[in-house]
């Protein structure tokens, strides 16, 4: 309104100007005496409130105010100028500091106790003192510190927020620390001898020497640990305490307190406290009870896991028995308590897991309601590894005795509502209701504890864990790294010989990982990749075609990033070699393939892994890109065993080793491998050497390769590679065992049939051993339909020869062959069969019609399936239309047009042939498409 009637007053005399359409009064109405007023922005960046600050306003000529944030000291304590008369000298005194200096310790009771005379009196005020020292420092507010510089504080110094908090809890940790060298033999002392002389009054008992080292060992725990490049102290200083010589003396003193472990009400706190101390300091937990305490049945030697089930008191709570087995969670052996027939031999160990089950934790429906993701990770391993550790126990049947049918319904218990909380967990997306996270129900939080941080320091409870406790689990999600432990668990949870197709929780695990990665919400780490994988494997080998459903696609690709960024740093041999394998059972080939090829040449050429990671290597690439490995990374492999080769002498476990390397670089079809295998037979394999079972018939096969592959270029020493591997391949009939593997059999036959029988065909001894090895009963129907076409047209052929070379009828030998290639062939043959033939059956085919000896039946099936192929292909060719490419001249696509006509008229011609000179063509002549 008054803007209005300003406007109406001033119209008269004033010119206006229009400006795109508005009305804009010229000038002004005053001329400028000063600058432009600029309001000042808000600083983002600036706290609002800096402790031990006061703010202060200053205005200055202009009109401009400006706020500072100035020390309360500066005002308080204000900087005393000092001159002297002339006027050249000044000093000014800064004698006032409000935190002290790095190198002097910081004052505190333990300075006053330390100046005491030793009595009865001092010793416990020492040791209050202390134990209150060390408990202001772990309940100490650490709101807003930093632990580790920024890129600003490296330039410029420190941060100014919170700066006089964090060099406050420097000092206070390095106080604490030389404290500790100075009480170590007054509270914990160590020469019994001494200690007996005392009275009892003038030492504390092993409970107020145990408050004092869990006090001690959290604030420990919550070290500095970080060191500023500003800090003139030594690094070793901001590290966690050593306290393995504390942690024994303890152990040694409640060895003779029977009463230590007997109160109900913290019974559990302090044995999960002791058995957690000992774990951290690595101190055996059976010092801890007298000698014939800790023994199992029958003087066993026990662990500390072992130690921890049998001296276990009887557990009231879940979270206390979930406790228990986060401390137990690294001896996974202290589990095994039965055989392998499955009869109980530690009945110690049953009943330690029994108290750990009791029906107190774990009875009721809802035991698991307040339990979260990390909890529930800890009791599925805790299920796990005790049915794994005692499968033959729960693979028998239930006895009459009552101890077993009690445990094995309080292991069905726990594992029940474990599973249950899993689902829920997952498949309620709002999640759990809001529950307090304390046993006793009560919520440990101060009121008004901002406030009573400072000036009540018994009640102070730490921020973070003052929060979670009074507002509970109030939404609980599955992070990636819990469902991704979860699946593997739930995998791991089933009976080997039980399994079921399509595992609803395991695919609805790995499902919301990939919901979770759809939506851009979390980030996998290598251990997780590694984890998933295997179980993507077996999700792929269940579905029908064999293939990942579309679902699953964003997971793969966030694999394949983190996969890159987990190859930008230093990864050990076991991770690299585990990527690899579950690449090769997904048989997925990431994007980042490559950075991975560079990280495993590095590991090869500095020979950070043994042999047996080479040969696993090696197999996982043969499988991923069907024997085409780069040869540069096949080279780097062969020099490995090139170093056995200069070393000379190799004990039993590198010959296996060293066989199972070389038959992985002739899957990956090395194209030096015959020269490596003649040098390896000269400096590793002596003929004192002694070889496994399995291994001297693969280094039979090797010999056999290179006999084959060097006779054009030697064919003397060609020769007597054919007599090794002549010699090998009977020695392993001879000695073979009744149940035998059926590649070694196939590797026996095709060898045989490569480097010939020699004499042995004839000779007395060894014909009978030869016939009983070609009647084999591991050549059965269901063994046979695991091969591949070509393995089994390639068998079939060698085992006929077999039987024209031994004299034996070969119609009983060759059944389960024939009636599997017979039952291939026909489904191909099958109006309703699809025309795309793949090469391997083409190339099986051509090779069956030429075996004279194999049945009428296959053969002519043959024919038809390869005079089928031939109009096939004869189809393809003549509707093929060559298709212009941009990138490429005429003439190249030209000549390629050439290549692949030659190729198609040579592979045509060669089908023909064969179909000409096996006799079989006139069964194709009026074959149609």
């Amino acid at each position: 309104m008054l803007r209005s009637f300003w406007h109406d007053v001033t119209r008269r005399g004033r010119r206006f100007i229009s400006i795109g359409g508005r009305h804009t009064r010229g000038g002004f109405s005053q001329p400028l005496g000063k600058h432009p007023q600029v309001k000042q922005g808000i600083a983002e960046g600036v706290p609002r409130r800096i402790p031990g600050t006061t703010k202060v306003t200053y205005t200055n000529k202009k009109g401009r105010t400006f706020n500072f944030s100035i020390p309360v000291a500066e005002i308080t304590h204000p900087q005393v100028e000092l001159t002297n008369s002339s006027g050249n000298w000044r000093e000014i005194d800064t004698s006032f500091s409000d935190l002290g200096d790095m190198e002097d310790d910081m004052p505190s009771a333990v300075d006053e106790c330390l100046q005491m005379s030793p009595g009865a009196n001092s010793l416990r005020s020492l040791y209050e003192a202390f134990v209150s020292f060390c408990k202001e420092y772990v309940l100490m507010d650490t709101t807003g510190m930093k632990n580790m510089p920024f890129y600003g504080d490296l330039n410029v110094g420190p941060g100014y927020e919170h700066y006089d908090r964090r060099l406050k809890r420097k000092r206070h940790w390095l106080a604490i620390r030389h404290r500790f060298e100075d009480v170590r033999y007054i509270i914990w002392p160590d020469d019994e001898a001494e200690v007996e002389e005392l009275s009892p009054d003038a030492q504390l008992s092993v409970r107020q020497m145990l408050d004092a080292l869990r006090w001690l060992e959290a604030a420990s725990t919550f070290c500095v640990r970080k060191m500023h490049p500003a800090d003139m102290t030594n690094e070793e200083e901001f590290l966690p305490l050593d306290l393995h010589r504390e942690v024994a003396v303890v152990a040694r003193r409640a060895r003779n307190d029977a009463t230590l472990f007997s109160s109900l009400s913290t019974e559990s706190d302090l044995f999960v406290a002791c058995a957690t101390l000992c774990l951290n300091h690595k101190v055996p937990f059976h010092l801890f009870f007298a000698a014939g305490d800790h023994n199992g049945a029958k003087g066993v030697t026990v662990g500390d896991g072992s130690c921890i089930l049998v001296n276990m008191p009887f557990v009231h709570t879940t979270l206390g028995a979930i406790r228990i087995m986060s401390v137990m969670g690294g001896d996974s052996t202290a589990y095994a308590f039965s055989n392998l027939a499955g009869a109980v031999e530690r009945w110690d160990v049953l009943e330690g897991l029994s108290r750990l089950m009791s029906v107190e934790a774990f009875g009721e429906k809802d035991a698991l309601e307040n339990v979260g993701e990390d909890e529930i990770c800890i009791i599925m391993r805790f299920c796990v590894e005790v049915r794994e550790k005692n499968a033959a126990f729960f693979s028998c049947d239930s006895t009459e005795n009552v101890e077993e049918v009690s445990f094995r319904a309080k292991y069905r218990q726990v594992s029940h509502l474990a599973l249950s909380r899993c689902k829920y967990l997952l498949y309620r997306l709002d999640g759990p209701r809001t529950r307090v996270m304390s046993e006793g129900g009560y919520v440990p939080l101060v009121d008004l504890q901002k406030h009573a941080e400072r000036t009540n320091k018994d009640t102070l409870v730490h921020y973070n864990l003052g929060i979670r406790s009074a507002q509970g689990l109030r939404r609980v999600t599955l992070g990636a790294q819990s469902s991704a432990q979860l699946a593997e668990l739930v995998d791991r949870l089933e009976t080997p010989n039980a399994r079921v197709n399509g595992n609803t929780l395991l695919v609805d695990l790995v499902q919301h990982l990939s919901c979770k990665a759809a939506a851009s919400k979390i980030s996998l780490t290598l251990k997780e990749v590694n984890t998933l994988l295997p179980l993507l494997a077996r999700m792929r080998a269940e579905t029908p075609t064999g293939e990942l459903d579309s679902r699953f696609d964003r997971l793969l690709n966030l694999m394949e990033t983190a996969i890159g960024t987990a190859m930008q740093q230093n990864r050990s041999v076991e991770e690299i070699v585990d990527l690899l394998e579950g690449l090769a059972a997904c048989n997925f080939v990431p994007s980042s393939f490559k950075q991975v090829e560079m990280v495993l040449m590095r590991l090869l050429m500095t020979r950070t892994c043994r042999m047996s990671h080479v040969t696993r290597v090696l197999t996982s690439l043969s499988s991923l890109f069907n024997s085409e490995v780069s040869q540069v990374l096949l080279q780097t492999a062969a020099s490995h065993a090139m170093f056995c080769t200069k070393t000379g002498t190799i004990s039993g476990r590198e010959v296996d080793e060293l066989v199972e390397l070389l038959e992985a670089l002739a899957s990956c079809r090395y194209a030096a491998l015959p020269g490596l295998i003649a040098r390896c037979r000269e400096e590793c394999f002596s003929d004192e050497v002694l070889f496994s079972l399995k291994q001297r018939c693969g280094y039979a096969s090797l010999l056999a390769s290179a006999a084959s592959g060097m006779r054009h270029e030697d064919e003397s020493f060609s020769q007597q590679l054919a007599n090794d591997s002549r010699h090998h391949f009977i020695e392993y009939i001879r000695n073979r065992k009744e149940e035998e593997d059926l590649a070694c059999f196939v590797d026996c036959i095709t060898g045989l049939t490569t480097v010939g029988f020699g004499d042995a065909a004839e000779n007395e001894e060894y014909y009978p051993t030869l016939v009983s090895f070609l009647r084999s009963p591991c050549l059965s129907l269901e063994r046979c339909a695991t091969m591949s076409t070509m393995a089994l047209a390639t068998l079939l052929e060698g085992v006929l020869l077999w039987c024209t070379t031994l004299r034996v009828p070969p119609e009983g030998v060759v059944a389960p062959i024939e009636r599997t290639l017979l039952a291939r062939i026909c489904s191909f043959n099958d109006p309703g069969s699809t025309l795309d033939s793949s090469e391997e059956l083409a190339e099986s085919v051509c090779r069956l019609v030429g075996l004279q000896r194999a049945s009428e039946e296959l053969r002519r099936a043959a024919a038809q399936a390869l005079g089928k192929i031939i109009l096939h292909a004869e189809a393809v060719a003549e509707a093929w239309i060559p298709t212009a490419q941009q990138d490429l001249s005429f003439e190249v696509v030209a000549l390629a047009n050439a290549e692949r006509e030659s190729k198609h008229m040579n592979t045509v011609l060669r089908y023909c042939a064969a179909l000409q000179q096996s006799g079989m063509l006139h069964l194709v002549e009026g074959l149609k498409m």
